[in-house]
């Protein structure tokens, strides 16, 4: 039986991307069996794409109301810098992981978890769109 004191941890799957790179930008974010998919989010490279679905994952958790969230993506330099156990050096990715610094302070536990995309659910969702 589950205990009522427990928060419930939810878990969001992001992937962003763009074609050609750099290009128009599009994202997908995926939790409890929704899809949500931005496609106007300007042009850019693929790894400010991942950021930016990251971002929009942040942005779905706080709107469920969620505080012990894991994200989920296929980028391994965005799960490396915003876990911390990599150094951002790009100027134009910088401010990405300062949003994201502050979009997660207000969850009681943040988890990040990087998966092959075969394996990214949002991935998968925006390949099924016909977007890489």
């Amino acid at each position: 039986m589950r205990e009522a004191w427990r928060e419930e941890r939810v878990t969001f799957y992001f992937d962003g991307g763009c074609a050609p790179n750099p290009g128009p930008m599009h994202a997908a974010v995926v939790s409890r069996g929704k899809a949500w998919f931005r496609d106007e989010m300007g042009v850019g490279d693929n790894n400010q794409a991942e950021w930016l679905a990251l971002l929009m994952a942040v942005k779905q958790a706080h709107a469920q109301a969620c505080t012990d969230v894991v994200l989920i993506g296929d980028s391994a330099l965005v799960i490396a810098q915003a876990s911390g156990r990599q150094k951002c050096r790009s100027a134009h990715l910088a401010p990405y992981l300062a949003a994201f610094h502050q979009a997660s302070a207000g969850f009681a536990r943040v988890h990040l978890r990087h998966v092959p995309r075969t394996r990214n659910l949002a991935g998968i969702a925006l390949a099924r769109r016909g977007l890489p």
